[in-house]
């Protein structure tokens, strides 16, 4: 199913009638899934409306259900934004400080978390190693676990760094947070979300789910690949916590956004501060606020964004503050590339705003394009295959999923929604290899070698 809805945007302060093709948003869409596989819900809305809303993809492949705009996915780590909002909002309410101790709030707190602040971990500063792989072990994830015994679990493991010193992405970190919000607030991390979130926000199809059992109306099944398709994801509800164990739909996203643009949550300058890049030791940044990714551009305007992966589903939610753009999608599905969310986010993005005005598409014939082609990979084995389809250069997975176009601005040089990509040619002329520049996020080039057949 797919809807577009045409309406009138207030732009600049005058009111100006804005249509926006469909194709351009169902292109990106068709682009990254077939139907009869698991799919998702998208939604585009510029100043708190919406533009286009699109559920695609299958809901549940036993029953035969197709997907509606309306079901229910597990955000993942989207979650962290949320955490991060509540703890906020007990700083706002004195019920503690971001630059507290994390000591004064568990018990039995080991020394290598003697220097820690409510702050290092929200930024995913702390140190605390990311225990992701060992909550997935069957033998930890067959029973229900308490948040205390998450907390036991990480308490034995040694810091991987001082304190504000360095950036490394910890679920384990997050959790933390959780225990010390019910803690603080003497209430469960569910009842803490109803009460403070969902509830003031009408977010009638937004929750947490704690145990497995529970039963979510509208919860789409959730996949992952296997050799012959798409198979069941297993997925403990109780593992991700505080960290990744939120359910919602694309609608109730909106409200979220809206809601934290109009300080409902919490107050402006606290959001402010949670869309500021943490600032590391050494004075380098970060790129990662309190539960959100920034410093990121596409089309050269800066982006808030958190995506997330979890057995069988992916998300992600992207803010452009300058052009007031929100964009999230929900899937039911997690794709070996593990980033196809994130992918489709910034493709629907950039439909939107239009081709990138600083640098001009050129023309090239199919055969010039043609030499572009092959298999390409890095010496860690990530693998992508360039190919032409219908006079146009699409960068994808071996499998095909992840496809993006390339839009050609120079001899040799492309670029696409996230990243800008320059072949090279060896001494008989040609192309050898390609060199890719995210310039979604910041991060450094990366080279891929052509290959004769795709390693993935």
């Amino acid at each position: 199913m797919k809807k577009l809805v045409f309406l009138l945007l207030l732009v600049i302060g005058v009111a100006q009638a804005q249509t926006v093709p469909s194709t351009r948003f169902d292109q990106v869409i068709d682009a990254n899934f077939t139907a009869g596989e698991p799919g998702g819900v998208a939604l585009v809305a510029q100043h708190g409306h919406v533009l286009y809303e699109c559920a695609f993809g299958m809901a549940d492949l036993q029953l035969g259900v197709k997907m509606q705009p309306d079901m229910v996915f597990q955000i993942a780590s989207m979650t962290k934004q949320f955490t991060a909002v509540c703890i906020l909002q007990l700083a706002e309410r004195g019920k503690l400080g971001l630059q507290d101790n994390i000591s004064r709030y568990i018990a039995g707190c080991p020394e290598a978390w003697s220097e820690i602040t409510i702050e290092h971990l929200l930024t995913h500063t702390s140190g605390i190693k990311d225990r992701r792989e060992a909550l997935q072990l069957q033998e930890f994830g067959e029973k229900e676990q308490s948040p205390g015994a998450l907390i036991d679990l990480f308490k034995a493991d040694t810091s991987a760094f001082a304190p504000g010193t360095r950036w490394a992405y910890s679920n384990s970190g997050y959790m933390v947070l959780g225990y010390i919000l019910e803690k603080v607030s003497g209430m469960s991390y569910g009842a803490y979300l109803e009460k403070n979130i969902f509830g003031p926000l009408q977010m009638d199809h937004s929750g947490y789910r704690a145990e497995s059992v529970t039963i979510v109306p509208g919860l789409v099944s959730n996949y992952v690949p296997v050799k012959d398709g798409f198979g069941n994801a297993n997925l403990g509800y109780h593992l991700p916590f505080s960290a990744g164990g939120i359910y919602s739909t694309v609608e109730d996203m909106l409200k979220w956004n809206q809601g934290l643009l109009a300080g409902k949550v919490v107050k402006k300058e606290a959001l402010a501060k949670a869309w500021t890049s943490y600032v590391l030791a050494d004075g380098r940044p970060a790129h990662y606020g309190y539960g959100w990714q920034v410093d990121g551009t596409i089309q050269g305007s800066p982006t808030i964004e958190h995506s997330g992966n979890i057995p069988g589903f992916m998300s992600d939610g992207l803010y452009l503050a300058a052009a007031d753009i929100y964009v999230v999608v929900l899937l039911n599905r997690r794709d070996h590339g593990e980033g196809l969310a994130e992918l489709v986010a910034g493709q629907l993005a950039s439909a939107l705003l239009g081709k990138r005005k600083d640098l001009q598409e050129i023309v090239m014939s199919d055969d010039s394009l043609k030499t572009y082609t092959g298999f390409f990979a890095t010496s860690q084995s990530s693998a992508y295959h360039i190919v032409l389809l219908q006079h146009r250069l699409y960068c994808q997975k071996p499998d095909g999923s992840n496809r993006f176009m390339l839009i050609p601005y120079a001899a040799g040089r492309f670029y696409s929604d996230n990243a800008e990509i320059s072949f090279s040619r060896d001494a008989g002329g040609q192309i050898s290899s390609f060199t890719a520049t995210n310039t979604r996020h910041p991060a450094a080039p990366v080279l891929f070698k052509k290959t004769d057949k795709p390693l993935n």
